[in-house]
């Protein structure tokens, strides 16, 4: 009897454990966290494009039940700000594209892009003219005066 007690207990406390499913339907990598009814942070989710995952609250028991609905917060990988749910209720389904906010992300520049820039770059500062400075004498081998410099003779 002891132990169909216990079963019963520990089986129901599981029942109330809050949790979330977490759908990333936009074409951005996301990170989502999930805040409490009363600001507490409960966890954060790094999800890929089209990726969904559940998240579950480790608390059991009625504190759970007090700390919905949550908030749903999704941001890029650059920090900024994505998209909000607000309201969501213990076991709900939230997407990223159902939330409110700009719903975009910057695409990350890719290295190509990045040393495409550089050889440009390089390639600028090396066809730049220089000019002598005015103390300086010009080269004597240089010369127009000079055969190699010279008209054809």
């Amino acid at each position: 009897m002891r132990y169909l007690f216990a079963f019963l207990f520990f089986g129901n406390v599981t029942l109330f454990a809050g949790s979330v499913r977490i759908m990333n339907d936009s074409s951005f990598p996301l990170n989502a966290e999930i805040i409490a009814s009363d600001g507490s942070r409960k966890g954060k989710l790094s999800l890929a494009p089209q990726q969904q995952m559940t998240w579950q609250d480790s608390s059991s028991g009625a504190a759970v039940w007090s700390q919905t609905p949550y908030t749903v917060i999704f941001t890029c990988k650059n920090g900024k700000q994505f998209g909000v749910l607000s309201g969501v209720q213990q076991g709900g389904t939230v997407t990223a594209l159902s939330s409110s906010g700009d719903r975009y992300c910057e695409p990350p520049k890719k290295k190509e892009e990045k040393q495409q820039n550089s050889k440009k770059w390089d390639q600028n500062s090396l066809s730049t003219p220089t000019t002598p400075l005015e103390n300086e004498s010009p080269d004597p081998s240089s010369s127009p005066s000079d055969s190699i410099w010279g008209p054809p003779s």
